[in-house]
């Protein structure tokens, strides 16, 4: 194969790791931030449950001063009762204490409501914090492993940088000149193989004649309609296989 078409090809599989690595990291960050909304919608569903539960409790004091409040009424109700003069007057208070008690075992029956939902609420708000102290520790974890899966690609990216530096060093000026300029042109791909006299860039059929040179690799040529540099890879020695049936 011609020297500097060989050289080509390699520089291409380099820049298209290059692109690819470079395109991973790109996607890393994107990734942190997915796994940190999550610990931020984990928190805020917490946070929601543990505003419930203290409005539980707020309600729970309220309702026991409201039954203090009644019970101090029925109190002061029945030391009345010692007072009054007239058996109507008497009997009057009774039933208004009657009153007061029926509304006073409703308001302790909401009391005992309220103890359950409570308790209830309490159970939650403890699963949750598990899960969200649970799920803080995986999602770290997770983020440590982007970080080092960053730094391995990077590594990666500096290595192969230094061998484009190499592959650039044995290429004429011109062609390099006029590879930068491809791989601006078609995104990345400046190099392509020729395959059933196809070219995989655009997949123009290319001319016969044209198809036959490019097939001996001993010269630089280019696809008539988008410009890249082709070459012929040759099959695995299929033939050779077919197993020497």
């Amino acid at each position: 194969m011609n020297e500097e078409l060989k050289t080509l090809i390699q520089l291409q599989q380099i820049d298209s790791l290059i692109l690819s690595l470079k395109h991973k990291l790109e996607i890393i960050p994107l990734e942190i931030k997915k796994l940190e909304e999550k610990i931020q919608d984990i928190e805020k569903n917490f946070e929601n449950e543990r505003k419930k539960f203290l409005n539980l409790e707020k309600n729970k004091k309220e309702k026991e001063r409201q039954i203090q409040d009644i019970n101090e009424k029925i109190k002061k109700l029945k030391e009345k009762t010692s007072q009054v003069k007239t058996n109507k007057e008497y009997q009057a208070l009774l039933k208004e204490i009657e009153v007061i008690e029926e509304n006073l075992k409703k308001e302790e029956e909401n009391f005992l409501l309220i103890l359950y939902t409570l308790d209830e609420a309490q159970k939650k708000l403890n699963e949750i914090k598990s899960e969200v102290e649970m799920n803080k520790k995986d999602i770290e974890k997770q983020k440590t492993e982007f970080e080092k899966e960053r730094q391995i690609i990077s590594q990666k990216i500096e290595k192969l940088k230094e061998d484009r530096k190499k592959l650039i060093s044995r290429l004429p000026q011109e062609f390099y000149e006029e590879y930068r300029e491809l791989m601006k042109k078609h995104k990345g791909v400046a190099v392509v193989e020729v395959k059933n006299s196809v070219c995989q860039g655009c997949f123009l059929h290319i001319p016969p004649q044209l198809y036959v040179e490019i097939k001996i690799n001993q010269s630089i040529y280019h696809c008539p309609q988008c410009g890249r540099f082709l070459y012929y890879k040759p099959e695995e020695k299929l033939e050779e296989a077919q197993v020497q049936s």
